[in-house]
């Protein structure tokens, strides 16, 4: 059977009137119940003046000085022909019997109720009838309170108590369910334009663990979105690299042969005995263009997922140092200086590793204000070594650091694009990756590289 909607606060509101209402029933029913209960002991105590009264008048011994006389427990009485009555009674209980006689005339009888006279809960129940002889009879009958009748009060106030504390929990329920819930929908409504937005968390417990749940499913979302988009941005350029690559390897083609046979020949003609010792400085010239260009061409088929070389242990540290070895004139005349430190071995191309070593400290050096100095820090890591290029440079402006790995992206009028991309390319073939950092005016890439072949990528050297 399925149940309709219905709000909670009409649920609460509904149990709140109901136990109102059973409080009014049950506090009218023990008021009634008592009042019946006294107004039938009262009714006792009037038949019980009444037929001692009859049994009295009855008897002819009687003594005529007004002699109180008790006949049954809370019963007195006598016989008089004087006034005032001085009946051993209290003067409240006894000024009222003096005003009652006065009213007796003939054989009937005349009753009057003194309540809190004596025991300050009771009623005294007086009745007077004058005789044929013209004496007065009397009689008093204390009715106490019923003996159960403190125990109603209490029972009528423990009611009134838990009706009040009733109440008051049901308001406290309502304004709490309400309020968490108008939180939990502003929540709701800010996670439609942010994922990351707080949830509130209401004082209602249950409503706690719904916003516990919301919070938790609002992170597990973005989480997913974030590797949705990061996945795509993935797709993207493996797709624009696939199509590079097919460019590329068809350029490779294209422009490998023409190279060889310009190297052939001027190996050739270096080699002539009858070639001018300034052909031989030209040929030379030739010579490293030519391998600048083959250099070229490898870095265009690094970036477009070719395999790298043999991968052996080497020492990281020991390959930078000789790559800053190196390049050191070059930063010398830019008035930077290049300090290295530490050693820690990986599983890598030597050559490839080198390559990606120079394009970083390239990058660092240009970057680098005259008198700065270019840091690398090689560390041993769990599964790896890391080695880390540090400079004071300007670094790249936030919009634009998605675009940092791409081939091609250059902030440099002078550059093409290829020194990162490449880097990085290397690092990923080998296992490992490359990493960007900005924090404190200080610029590091990060190069994290396996330290086995386990870590290296399954297509051997896909970038």
């Amino acid at each position: 059977m399925r149940l309709p909607r219905v709000p909670l606060t009409w649920l609460l509101g509904a149990v709140t009137i109901l136990a109102s209402l059973m409080f009014v029933v049950s506090v009218v029913s023990l008021t009634r119940i008592i009042r019946m209960s006294s107004e039938q002991r009262l009714e006792r105590g009037r038949d019980l003046v009444q037929r001692e009264l009859s049994r009295w008048e009855a008897e002819h011994d009687l003594d005529g000085g007004g002699t109180a006389r008790t006949m049954v427990v809370g019963l007195r009485g006598g016989l008089t022909t004087t006034q005032p009555l001085r009946a051993g009674l209290t003067p409240e209980v006894d000024q009222a019997l003096n005003t009652l006689v006065t009213t007796a005339a003939g054989e009937g009888t005349v009753f009057k109720e003194v309540e809190g006279a004596e025991g300050k809960d009771g009623t005294i129940m007086l009745g007077a009838r004058r005789r044929p002889d013209g004496r007065l009879m009397w009689a008093a009958y204390s009715v106490g309170p019923p003996r159960f009748a403190d125990t109603w009060r209490q029972t009528v106030i423990v009611l009134s108590l838990a009706t009040v504390l009733l109440g008051a929990i049901a308001l406290v329920t309502v304004v709490g369910t309400t309020r968490g819930a108008r939180a939990l929908k502003r929540s709701l409504a800010a996670l439609e334009q942010d994922l990351s937005a707080e949830v509130a968390r209401p004082a209602i417990v249950e409503l706690a663990g719904v916003a516990d749940g919301v919070s938790s499913l609002a992170r597990s979302l973005a989480e997913s979105q974030h590797e949705r988009e990061a996945l795509a941005g993935e797709l993207r350029r493996s797709e624009r690299l696939a199509a590079l690559g097919r460019v590329v390897a068809g350029l490779a083609h294209e422009v490998r042969n023409p190279l060889a046979a310009m190297k052939l020949r001027v190996d050739v003609a270096r080699g002539t005995d009858s070639v001018p010792p300034e052909v031989v400085t030209e040929l030379e010239a030739v010579d490293e263009e030519i391998a600048r260009l083959e250099r070229l061409v490898t870095d265009f088929l690094v970036v477009s997922g070719r395999r790298l070389g043999r991968r052996v242990d080497s020492d990281l540290g020991e390959i930078a140092r000789r790559r800053a070895s190196l390049l050191a004139p070059w930063a010398r005349e830019r008035g930077i200086s290049l300090a290295v430190a530490g050693s820690a071995h990986a599983h890598v191309d030597p050559d490839a590793c080198a390559r990606a070593v120079d394009n970083l400290l390239k990058n660092a050096i240009e970057a680098s204000p005259a008198g700065a100095e270019v840091s690398v820090r090689v560390t041993r890591r769990d599964e790896g070594a890391a080695l880390d290029v540090e400079d004071r440079g300007p670094g790249v402006p936030e919009a634009r650091v998605v675009e940092l790995f791409e081939p091609f992206f250059t902030t440099k009028p002078d550059g093409t694009g290829l020194g990162l991309a490449v880097s990085r390319a290397i690092a990923v073939a080998s296992g490992g990756h490359l990493s960007y950092q900005r924090e404190e005016g200080v610029t590091r890439f990060a190069l994290s590289l396996p330290s086995s072949s386990s870590g290296a990528s399954p297509l051997g050297a896909r970038a």
